[in-house]
């Protein structure tokens, strides 16, 4: 989806009117008829009461962000509510005696982390986990808590990294390692052991095993008893590609939407170019 355009909307209406358009029947003008399903999209939007939230010191590019996000988990929802899905029934929707449901705290939570974000790539999978949530009740409150504040707290390329590392199985490891470790190589680097660190990589991923050695040699390994991480049956994905957390966030956050490219970008910088490998 284009910010910019979504941004130049915005600017063409005060925050008063935003407000009325994002709760009101003018959202459908607003926000574009990208699919060809406004009309479904508006019932869906105008149910999380946005403009409890939204105050006039709204800027107009977090105006932009929150239209984004708003539409894609709307429409997404409007789909699936066409195909016949149904929302959950687990009570999530329903107020609690503090007057709130759970889906005001989902709503209120995410729209804040939207708006501040400024890795906008990454809206998009926030809205797949506001799609995910009105139908699995996989999903509980926490969960969904926990899902949001990874995808605010890990960086776009991480994200990227975890999809590569969801695909090792795929990936040629014998023809692997970059002789020359370059600014942009440490970097990336970096951020596998970080991911791996934060729980989205399991440390007998294939390639996480083979990084660790080439990058880090034997010593490498940060877990103590015998080198080896714990092992949690039910938790652990025993054949070492990822755990629930990495599951997780691979299927209500639909990281798989990633373009192949972005991480065939990274995968390039861990890998020799054909004139230094020969």
């Amino acid at each position: 989806m284009n910010l910019v355009k979504q941004e130049e909307e915005a600017k063409e209406f005060p925050t008063s009117q935003i407000i009325h358009q994002i709760s009101g029947i003018l959202v459908a003008a607003s926000i574009g008829d990208l699919t060809g399903i406004s009309a479904a999209v508006v019932p869906v939007i105008t149910q999380w009461g946005l403009e409890r939230f939204i105050t006039p010191l709204m800027s107009e590019r977090q105006s932009a962000r929150l239209l984004q996000w708003a539409q894609q988990a709307a429409e997404g929802i409007a789909q699936r509510l066409a195909n016949g899905e149904k929302y959950r029934e687990d009570g999530f929707f329903d107020e609690i005696p503090t007057g709130r449901s759970k889906m005001d705290e989902v709503v209120e939570s995410t729209l804040k982390k939207v708006m501040e974000t400024t890795e906008e790539p990454k809206i998009k999978f926030m809205a797949n986990l506001t799609e995910n949530v009105h139908f699995d009740s996989d999903i509980d409150i926490d969960t969904y808590r926990r899902l949001l504040n990874y995808l605010e707290e890990l960086t776009y390329r991480q994200l990227c990294i975890v999809k590569l590392f969801a695909n090792a199985n795929q990936i040629d490891l014998d023809n692997f390692g970059h002789p020359n470790i370059t600014q942009n190589l440490s970097s990336i680097l970096t951020d596998c052991f970080e991911v791996r660190d934060k729980g989205f990589i399991n440390s007998g991923n294939p390639l996480m095993e083979k990084i660790s050695e080439l990058y880090l040699g034997s010593s490498g390994n940060t877990w103590t008893d015998g080198g080896k991480p714990p092992e949690y049956p039910g938790f652990a994905n025993p054949a070492g590609f990822s755990n629930t957390l990495s599951e997780n966030m691979l299927k209500f956050a639909k990281l798989d939407q990633i373009p192949d490219e972005h991480v065939e970008e990274i995968l390039s910088q861990l890998k020799p170019r054909s004139t230094e490998a020969s």
